[in-house]
C-alpha cells in the first residue's frame, strides 16, 4: 500500500460485477430536467468582512445559513418599491429649484 494521501480508486464495476448490486435505477427518469425557477445558481462574491461577519451572525440567530439569509435580503430589495430612487429625485428637484430661484 502506497502511503500519502493519493489512494487507488477501487474499481466499482469489474467483469462480471453488475452495477445492478449497487445501485437501483428502477422508477429513475430518463433525462430528466431540474425546474430553472427553484434552481439556485452557485456564485462567488465579494464582501467586506463586517458585512459577511453580520450575515453569519444574524443567519446563526435565524437557524438559516447565511447565504439563504442574504438572497432573500436581495430579494426583498428586488420587491420592495423603489423609495431610494424617489427619494433622490426630489433632493435634485429641491437643489435644482434653489439655483433657478
Amino acid at each position: 500500500m502506497r502511503s500519502g494521501l493519493f489512494q487507488p480508486v477501487r474499481q466499482l464495476v469489474t467483469k462480471g460485477n453488475s452495477m445492478n448490486k449497487e445501485f437501483k435505477f428502477k422508477g429513475a427518469k430518463r433525462g430528466a430536467r431540474l425546474d430553472p425557477q427553484s434552481t439556485k445558481i452557485a456564485v462567488t462574491s465579494r464582501l467586506d468582512p463586517d458585512v459577511l461577519s453580520w450575515l453569519r451572525e444574524q443567519g446563526e440567530k435565524k437557524g438559516i445559513p447565511y447565504q439563504t439569509l442574504m438572497n432573500s435580503i436581495l430579494k426583498e430589495a428586488m420587491q420592495a418599491p423603489r423609495e431610494s430612487d424617489e427619494h433622490i429625485r426630489k433632493i435634485v428637484r429641491d437643489e435644482l429649484s434653489k439655483k433657478t430661484g
